[in-house]
This record gives C-alpha cells, sequence and structure tokens, in this order.
C-alpha cells in the first residue's frame, strides 16, 4: 500500500518531485482529513447534496484566509491548515442556517485570529 504522505514516489509524477507541490499536495490531504472528521462529527452523511455548494464557499473563504496569512508572515502546518479549511466550513454552515457546536471545530486562537479578518 502507498504512503498517502509520499505520493511524489508516483511513476511519471514529474510535478511530484517539486518540494512546493508535495507540500502543497500534504496540504491538500489535511484538509480532506480534517473535513472528514468534521463531518462525521456532525452527524452528517458525506451525500449530504448540501455540501458541495458549503465546500464551494468554504473553499473560497478559505483561499483569502490563506492568502491573507501568508502576506502577513504568519505560516501555518498542514495540521493547522486543515484546520483552517474546517473552520471556513464551519462559518459557511453556520450562515446556511446549520447548527455547528463550536466543540466540533477545532481550538485554536491562531486560527479564530485569522478567521476574524475573513469573518468580521
Amino acid at each position: 500500500m502507498k504512503n498517502q504522505n509520499d505520493i511524489a514516489n508516483t511513476q511519471g509524477d514529474e510535478w511530484g518531485r517539486d518540494p512546493a507541490v508535495r507540500g502543497m499536495r500534504r496540504v491538500f490531504s489535511a484538509m480532506d482529513t480534517a473535513q472528514k472528521e468534521f463531518i462525521k462529527n456532525l452527524g452528517l452523511t458525506p451525500y449530504d447534496h448540501r455540501l458541495r455548494r458549503w465546500r464551494e464557499r468554504a473553499l473560497a473563504a478559505f483561499d483569502t484566509s490563506w492568502a491573507r496569512t501568508a502576506r502577513s508572515g504568519v505560516e501555518l502546518s498542514e495540521t493547522e491548515a486543515g484546520s483552517l479549511y474546517v473552520h471556513c466550513l464551519g462559518k459557511i454552515m453556520t450562515t446556511e442556517g446549520m447548527d455547528v457546536p463550536p466543540e466540533t471545530l477545532p481550538q485554536s486562537e491562531k486560527l479564530k485570529k485569522i478567521l476574524r479578518e475573513v469573518f468580521p
């Protein structure tokens, strides 16, 4: 079985040799893992028809928050990036009327500060 954290070893994967690409793949993997756990904790099925719209909006919010964070010089680990995405998803779900208990979201003052800039 292949190690998911080392996707770069895939044969013929020219991009996979690039450290920046490998880093982003780890970020996407962390986002996916965090999202699956979050959805499971909320008791939603991964096939809920609302998820697509929520994910699209959450990704836009994540992109905005990630860019602001990078410009400000704050670095996020892969795990923190996954947590940031889940927070964005939770905020979007809340604005759409979904009850998202605060305890289902990763707790981090660093992320809360970032989110206050994106979701005033």
